[in-house]
């Protein structure tokens, strides 16, 4: 397995929400990102592995929300277009890649925000930026894709303290008193 899939299982991965489509399309991307990702680490190797997903991830998150804002105008016009057509029930059925590739790079950097320790309220104020970014072409409520990105920071937070544990704040407050007297 390469290292890119092995750290992002580790985070939880596995338990993303994903559509099947954004399922396809988070895994393709992942491997097809895994060799540059290696190289950074060869790279970098003062930097931990998490922190250089973190990375990778924020720039692909930023490359496709600026993909995605250069075609909102035109998605919303083939909505209205379809909309005009097939009816508003039935025109709220499309979804374009550019919407896709947004949510499903979204739940990875997520994920990868919270087995950084990133704080909540950093994460959460992005995840009410793109879910409303995303609502706003067909309609959907921003609350349900903010709560989606926020159930993959958990479960980034879950496994990173799996992998490090939490110390009780008392242990290490007594460690460190004892380390002042040995």
């Amino acid at each position: 397995m390469k290292p890119l899939r092995h750290l992002l299982n580790k985070l939880g991965f596995e338990q993303l929400p994903f559509s099947h489509s954004e399922r396809e399309f988070a895994d393709g991307f992942v491997d097809f990102r895994s060799d540059f990702f290696l190289s950074v680490c060869q790279q970098k190797q003062n930097q931990t592995q998490q922190a250089l997903a973190l990375g990778l991830f924020t720039q692909a998150i930023q490359q496709a929300l600026d993909e995605f804002q250069a075609t909102k105008s035109k998605i919303a016009q083939m909505d209205a277009l379809f909309e005009q057509h097939v009816g508003k029930h039935h025109a709220q059925k499309f979804h374009t890649m550019n919407e896709m590739e947004v949510t499903a790079i979204a739940k990875i950097w997520f994920l990868c925000q919270g087995g950084n320790g990133i704080d909540f309220s950093y994460a959460n104020d992005h995840a009410t930026e793109i879910s409303q970014q995303l609502a706003s072409n067909h309609g959907q409520q921003a609350e349900v894709i903010r709560q989606q990105f926020m159930q993959c920071y958990y479960i980034g937070v879950d496994h990173a303290h799996i992998i490090k544990p939490r110390t009780n704040w008392l242990l290490t407050l007594q460690k460190a008193v004892k380390s002042l007297f040995n």
